[in-house]
């Protein structure tokens, strides 16, 4: 009896560790199949990296801002059009047809930007077609940022193609608050690396370059960036809302507003996400057209009346949107004319409140009036033909940015 107490026992301890042992094993089988789900993909030997080309229109690179897909590749113009990419390796380089004329005007400038690190301003033209990005970086997974400088009357750029010394992975992550600016040049960043102090009254500002113009000083970009946002920039320096600096009224605001690229003729696709705000900072141009006779003068009927149905396409577009309309800040909108004694005056400052307050009225509770301060040339100097310097534009984000936060609160 005792010595088949001893079996029973015996058969009993040998189930137990079965089973303990069994339990175990299910355990780490399940604790493998968990690993083995977030394990990263093996990236490639750092001896076999070899040239990579990935076309243009792939998913995996990203823009952000106005573009268009053309036979051979990806179509920009617009300033502060921004191409992302990530990429395990030690190299990239690009494809790029430009369609700048060179010179102090016409050269197109990108800034490099990678891992985050400070930019480096990239010259490119229109007789090359290939440019090395980044070399010799350490071997592991890096991040691309290209952003355009200059804007659509400098030229457009096509990218080609990316290519990589190593593997194209899969994009940044984007923002979810989305914002446009939509302008002329103050919005460009016209000129803004420069900071002059006049001194004098018959001080003459330097005239633009190409490569003293910085979307990313401006105003909007950085409302936007202290707004966690994505920027992008509608605008062209010289034009307006219904008639342009030099008189003209082709390719006014509203009409650009439409387009992929100006001058393209390839409508915008407006069917992907709407922006969360959009800034309409247009109406210098109208204001400063011409001198010297009453002709010149803003014609309130007309400038109301294409305002008025900028912001009913808006509205259309972008149900819920907020839209907020500003000026400045190298005019707000005044303009006298004294002659034979007579002094005529027109504020289009106060056309845009009266045109917002119109819109409020009729129920669109989404519509702001922003009003900006007019630039301090002799306290933060002024960029190329009296535009606005980064300091000026640092001004002019921090108080858009409160207005944003605490008036629209998108």
């Amino acid at each position: 009896m005792r010595n088949a107490l001893h079996a029973v026992r015996g058969i009993g301890a040998a189930l137990a560790r079965g089973l303990l042992v069994a339990w175990l094993g299910v355990g780490l089988l399940v604790s493998g199949c968990k690993s083995a789900s977030h394990t990263p993909p093996l990236a490639p030997d750092a001896g076999a990296l070899a040239w990579v080309r990935v076309p243009a229109s792939d998913a995996r690179v990203q823009y952000l801002g106005r573009t268009y897909r053309s036979d051979t590749g990806v179509v920009f113009s617009h300033p502060g059009v921004t191409i992302r990419a990530r990429f395990w390796g030690d190299a990239v380089r690009m494809e790029l047809h430009d369609a700048g004329q060179g010179g102090e005007v016409g050269t197109t400038y990108f800034d490099v930007v990678i891992d985050g690190a400070p930019a480096r301003q990239l010259a490119v033209s229109r007789h090359q077609s290939s440019y090395l990005l980044a070399t010799g970086l350490e071997v592991g997974l890096h991040t691309l940022e290209l952003i355009k400088r200059t804007e659509s009357l400098v030229g457009h750029s096509e990218l080609v193609a990316l290519e990589v010394h190593g593997e194209l992975r899969e994009p940044p992550a984007r923002s979810g608050l989305r914002m446009e600016f939509v302008g002329d040049s103050v919005t460009c960043g016209y000129g803004s690396d420069v900071a002059l102090i006049p001194d004098s009254p018959s001080w003459t500002a330097p005239t633009f370059t190409s490569k003293n113009q910085n979307p990313r000083r401006t105003y909007a970009w950085l409302t936007a960036g202290y707004l966690g946002a994505e920027a992008v920039l509608i605008c062209y320096s010289g034009h307006g809302v219904y008639r342009n600096l030099d008189m003209s009224t082709s390719g006014l605001v509203p009409a650009l507003y439409e387009l992929a690229v100006p001058g393209h003729g390839v409508a915008w696709d407006f069917s992907g996400p709407s922006p969360d705000v959009i800034v309409v900072n247009a109406g210098t141009n109208d204001t400063f057209a011409g001198s010297g006779t009453d002709a010149y003068l803003p014609d309130e009927a007309a400038f109301k009346s294409a305002y008025r149905a900028f912001l009913t396409r808006l509205r259309t577009l972008h149900p819920r949107a907020h839209l907020v309309c500003t000026l400045g800040s190298m005019s707000d909108g005044h303009k006298q004319l004294e002659q034979n004694g007579t002094t005529t005056s027109v504020h289009v400052g106060d056309w845009l409140t009266e045109l917002v307050a119109e819109r409020q009225q009729q129920g669109d509770a989404r519509v702001y009036r922003h009003v900006m301060a007019v630039q301090n040339p002799n306290v933060d100097g002024v960029g190329e033909d009296w535009h606005p310097s980064a300091a000026t534009h640092q001004k002019m984000a921090e108080a858009l940015t409160g207005f944003i936060r605490d008036v629209v609160r998108p």
